[in-house]
């Protein structure tokens, strides 16, 4: 498959030209050469079973102000090590994709839609003062300020960073789309070339992201915003 001029690879496709330039290769060491490969930046997974020659960039999402430090780390104080969350900042994770980089950063924590008061209780009495959960449009553009904390209700089965508790970039790219929160935090019409750039310059698992647009019902709005060349990967 080619996909902006990109010639896709299975693992068997790799492991076909492995042997051609090398056919001294045992069956066995294949996977550990497609990993080293893989390790050194000369492929990219893309799918399950699928890769792309060339390196591209890693997705960065880790939290950075203290606010957001100090939220993490009340989440883990207070709940299990299996009660799933995510955390990220507005600023930190959607200024790598956006020309009019936003200014206010704002925390964002999404849990289980059971759990939304429960959290909100937790951060009330741990002293934390401007809280929205799960907020209207109106209620972001009239109460937000820095520093404020919005929870929202985590999708079942979202592509998550589970042992870290971080938002994925397929997450992401999906919740940009129709998240209506989100869309609270950057213009419209940047939509398109936020998603182009995750397509084509990071780390992304088109499987993963087509199966959580699916879930999301937004697979026919991800269809709207990719390239031509790529319109055979989200119709298979």
């Amino acid at each position: 498959m080619v996909v902006n001029g990109e010639l896709i690879y299975s693992t068997e496709d790799l492991m076909n030209l492995i042997l051609k330039s090398n056919p001294k290769y045992k069956s066995s060491s294949l996977y550990n050469k497609i990993e080293e490969m893989e390790n050194k930046g000369e492929i990219s997974r893309v799918g399950k079973t699928q890769y792309v020659f060339g390196k591209r960039k890693s997705f960065h999402n880790e939290i950075e102000s203290n606010i957001a430090k100090k939220v993490d780390k009340l989440m883990k104080n207070n709940y299990s090590s299996n009660f799933e969350y995510v955390i990220y900042e507005t600023a930190t994770t959607l200024n790598q994709f956006l020309n009019h980089l936003i200014n206010r950063n704002v925390v964002i924590l999404e849990v289980n839609k059971f759990f939304l008061e429960h959290v909100f209780n937790t951060l009330k009495d741990a002293g934390y003062k401007n809280i929205l959960v799960n907020p209207s449009k109106e209620d972001v553009f009239r109460y937000i300020e820095e520093n404020s904390i919005i929870i929202l209700p985590l999708i079942s089965k979202s592509p998550i960073d589970k042992k870290n508790k971080r938002i994925t970039i397929e997450k992401l790219a999906i919740d940009m789309i129709c998240s209506a929160t989100l869309n609270c935090f950057y213009e419209g019409a940047e939509v398109p070339d936020m998603i182009k750039d995750i397509l084509f310059n990071y780390k992304v698992r088109y499987d993963t992201l087509k199966n959580y647009a699916k879930r999301r019902h937004a697979l026919d709005k991800l269809k709207l915003l990719v390239p031509k060349t790529m319109e055979a990967i989200f119709n298979d």
